[in-house]
């Protein structure tokens, strides 16, 4: 396969398609018997001169071809392997080459030259070629000029290399590390298609990203405990003041659906007593008319005390019966009991209510209205208890004689009556057709002091179960139907109304087990009801005392305050995780603030103040890379920047090892500074400095690149004043200034790969360090000591070379030490003549001592040391 420049302009070349390529005979195209097929042509030209490689990026490439055209070059790509292939190209013609893609015709024309070129035939890769020539000519003579597929220029145009391809960086966009992915993708993309973001990268991203910010989050809550403490108060206060308010509306829910379920009992109760009252009166009325009708003062005298005309067979049952046939059932008699009962029932509204009447004499079941299934106008004989199986229907009642009965029931409404003195209601019971029966027993008395009212004109005793009773006439008796009075109170539907249950029974009152039933009335769901979500209301009544308990299923905590709890709740954790998130942000704010500068500064910043510190003595420190402008010339400027990220991080690291204050870092130069901001004694600054330049170069030794190429830098300290402060307002820095920078800048200028070189005042502050001895080296450039500097003239400076701990001394060896040399001192001063008048002992002895002592005072205040 070959790339081939024709004689006729470019725009008159033919294309040709890849199927017509394929089928297209082979033809000669140079001298040396090679042979090719014709060319492909590429839409649009690109033209390359030597003058866009810089020399510095691409020193092989310029030194191989130094005045290279690319403007003016052919080529022929062969397609067989290790065969050298050569095409002579006439002057004035420029190459071209196109490409037809069968599937992907839009990648005839690509976006800019930034975009790769992948050269393809019958899905062959450039990496199976094993060479290309390249060919300059010219009108005066044709040269070639070879070079391997891995080296030449054209293999980083056409292929990958150490580089990533030329093409890279003739691309405008190459520095962003993004488009340098997607190409790197795109190199291994046959059909040459551009990449575009799917859902799922996109997707992926937003979940990376969003893992990184829950680690980060949690991470920084993890190193500042007060975070998680505040942000946990907050929870906490938010919590308890959202719970005493919501618990607070409960309370007032609860109490106000108490208090409703209290007035529905207590109304519902009082309506019932109203309506016992109502149902009972008309027995008073009866009873009165019974006294003072006269119509039935006979009967007792006719049916007699007991054992008159008892019924043999009745006396070895429960119900001794008497035969009051012709008695009781005379039409004259009932007619006059009708007469009574009816207008009575009439005027009160009971009709359906009250759904019978039954009179006793002598406590003898005598006359009854509805009489023996006789429906009349205010009774109907349905309604009343009837059937051979019915005990109290009339058939079964009729002669029965209740004071001498033996059944509970009889006798303990005789007892009540007669005995006790008291009104007697008993029920509910059931009785067919009546699933819910109550009657009302009253006593009927003929004595004046026992009647109830003092116009009785007859007298008559009783024998109650073996007791007689005086004045005792009998009893009247109403039937009163339990459910109807319910259906009429509406008792279901005013709880129902309030969604409430209710259980509504009687705890006094006439009971006979088995009978009657203490329970009055229930709701659907009352055995549900429990001290929990209930309450009870007791309640006085004709029937003893009523006890309702009312409540709600729910209970009395409101519906809503289940999910008010959980607002509450999430409600605070939402606030407490912001408060949280807020704490977080302004933590990396403050640590990110106090990466840029020192805290001092940040707060006269706030304050609206001038930043200017004044330093007396620091120690500062210059790094560069060697040979970093043609390092960086060879590679991207993403590769560049990747590469001063991984060497300055490390770097950072060891500057907060070494507690010193990074200034800045400019390109590629390295900037620390040592007892500022932070101020130290300047010996200690020093060494600090020292050590983390010793460190630094450690490091860097073995340091690589991604590439596997080492990085060597060379580094310079000074000492000295200084002035540090922030100067202007728009993105602020803060900076040093003074002749001790410019001198620390010159050091690291003038200083050798992979050494660290000081200058003389720092060299003095090193030999007093607290805690370090170390290995300082006087530059020596043959037999010059120091070195010139642009600007400053020849000074002596220093090599760090290596650095020791120092031997910790004992204080008994200190004072043996200062103990020698004050001897020693004290041994080189000349005699003194001793004054006559000084003969105490001692004297010139202590005038000796006070002369050495004072000696090594100047010695030590002057700063020098003796001779070790």
């Amino acid at each position: 396969m070959v790339f081939q420049n024709r004689s006729k302009p470019c725009n008159s070349s033919r294309r040709l398609s890849l199927s017509e390529w394929d089928n297209a005979p082979i033809e000669q195209v140079s001298g040396d018997g090679d042979t090719a097929r014709p060319p492909i042509v590429m839409t649009g030209s690109t033209s390359l001169s030597s003058g866009d490689n810089d020399a510095n990026d691409e020193p092989a490439a310029a030194a191989s071809a130094p005045q290279m055209n690319l403007s003016r070059i052919g080529l022929r790509y062969s397609t067989k392997r290790g065969q050298d292939a050569e095409d002579d190209v006439d002057d004035g013609t420029q190459a071209r080459v196109s490409h037809d893609h069968n599937r992907h015709s839009h990648h005839h024309q690509r976006r800019g030259p930034a975009k790769r070129m992948s050269f393809s035939h019958h899905k062959r890769r450039h990496s199976d070629i094993d060479d290309l020539t390249v060919a300059p000519s010219s009108s005066a003579s044709r040269t070639s000029y070879s070079s391997s597929a891995g080296t030449n220029i054209w293999t980083k145009l056409m292929g990958r290399s150490g580089t990533e391809g030329l093409w890279d960086g003739l691309n405008t966009k190459s520095g962003n590390a993004y488009e340098d992915r997607n190409n790197k993708l795109n190199d291994d993309d046959e059909d040459g298609e551009e990449e575009r973001e799917s859902c799922a990268n996109s997707m992926q991203r937003w979940g990376l990203a969003w893992w990184y910010e829950t680690r980060h989050f949690f991470k920084t809550v993890g190193k500042h405990p007060h975070i998680s403490i505040l942000s946990l108060l907050t929870f906490g206060i938010l919590c308890t003041v959202g719970m005493v308010a919501i618990n607070s509306e409960r309370d007032a829910y609860i109490q106000k659906q108490k208090g409703t379920a209290e007035f529905v009992a207590r109304e519902t109760a009082q309506w019932f007593s109203n309506e016992f009252r109502r149902a009972m009166l008309p027995l008073y009325s009866v009873q009165q008319g019974v006294i003072h009708s006269g119509y039935f003062d006979d009967l007792p005298r006719q049916i007699g005390p007991y054992p008159n005309l008892v019924v043999p067979e009745s006396e070895e049952t429960p119900f001794t019966k008497r035969d009051v046939t012709g008695i009781c059932d005379d039409p004259h008699v009932i007619s006059k009991w009708r007469s009574i009962v009816e207008p009575i029932n009439a005027d009160n509204d009971l009709d359906g209510i009250v759904v019978g009447y039954r009179l006793f004499p002598n406590n003898v079941a005598c006359l009854t209205e509805p009489h023996m299934q006789e429906s009349t106008e205010h009774f109907k004989a349905e309604d009343f208890p009837q059937g051979e199986d019915t005990l109290l229907a009339s058939e079964n009642v009729f002669g029965l004689d209740t004071g001498h009965s033996a059944f509970p029931l009889w006798k303990m409404i005789t007892t009540d009556l007669f005995i006790n003195k008291q009104f007697n209601i008993f029920g509910p019971f059931a009785m067919p057709p009546m699933s819910e029966l109550i009657c009302g027993h009253l006593a009927i008395w003929t004595k004046p002091e026992e009647a109830i009212f003092d116009t009785a004109t007859f007298n008559n005793t009783l024998d109650v179960h073996g007791t007689k009773v005086e004045g005792a006439w009998g009893f009247v008796v109403n039937f009163l139907d339990w459910t109807k009075l319910k259906a009429k109170s509406n008792i279901y539907k005013r709880f129902s109304s309030c969604k409430l249950e209710f259980q509504l029974s009687r705890v006094g009152g006439a009971t006979v087990q088995t009978v009657d039933s203490a329970l009055l009335a229930e709701s659907p769901k009352s055995n549900l009801l429990d001290d929990a979500n209930s309450i009870v209301v007791e309640t006085e009544s004709m029937h003893g005392v009523w006890q309702n308990r009312v409540g709600s299923l729910s209970g009395w905590a409101p519906p809503w305050y289940p999910a008010a709890v959980a607002g509450v709740v999430l409600t605070s954790l939402i606030l407490g995780l912001l408060t949280a998130s807020t704490l977080v942000e302004r933590q990396l704010h403050r640590n990110l603030l106090y990466k840029v500068m020192p805290r001092r500064a940040i707060a006269k910043l706030h304050r609206g103040q001038t930043v200017v510190e004044n330093y007396n003595i620091v120690t500062m420190f210059f790094s560069d890379i060697v040979g970093f402008t043609s390092m960086s010339g060879s590679m991207r400027p993403i590769q560049v920047m990747e590469m001063l990220n991984e060497l300055y991080t490390e770097l950072d690291k060891l500057v907060q090892k070494h507690q010193i204050y990074k200034v800045e870092t400019i390109g590629d130069a390295y900037m620390v500074v040592g007892g500022a901001p932070d101020r130290v004694p300047a010996p200690l600054a020093a060494e600090r400095v020292a050590l983390f330049a010793l460190d630094a170069i450690d490091f860097v030794k073995s340091f690589r690149t991604k590439d596997g190429d080492k990085v060597f830098i060379r580094a310079g300290l000074a000492s000295g004043p200084t002035v540090a402060g922030v100067v202007g307002q728009a993105m602020p820095r803060y900076c040093f200034f003074g002749d001790t920078v410019n001198f620390a800048s010159r050091m690291e200028s003038t200083s050798k790969k992979m050494r660290i070189q000081c200058a003389e005042i720092t060299f003095r502050l090193l030999q007093d360090a607290p805690n370090m001895n170390f290995g300082l080296k006087k530059r020596m450039e043959g037999d010059v000591a120091g070195v010139q500097i642009k600007g400053k003239g020849h000074h002596i400076t220093y090599w760090i070379e290596k650095s020791t701990p120092r031997e910790s001394l004992k204080v008994s060896d200190v004072a043996a030490q200062v103990k020698s040399e004050l001897l020693s001192k004290v041994s080189e001063v000349e005699e003194v003549p001793q004054d006559p008048e000084e003969g105490k002992c001692g004297a010139s002895k202590t005038n000796d001592e006070n002369v050495g002592y004072e000696e090594f005072l100047n010695i030590m205040n002057s700063g020098s040391k003796p001779d070790q």
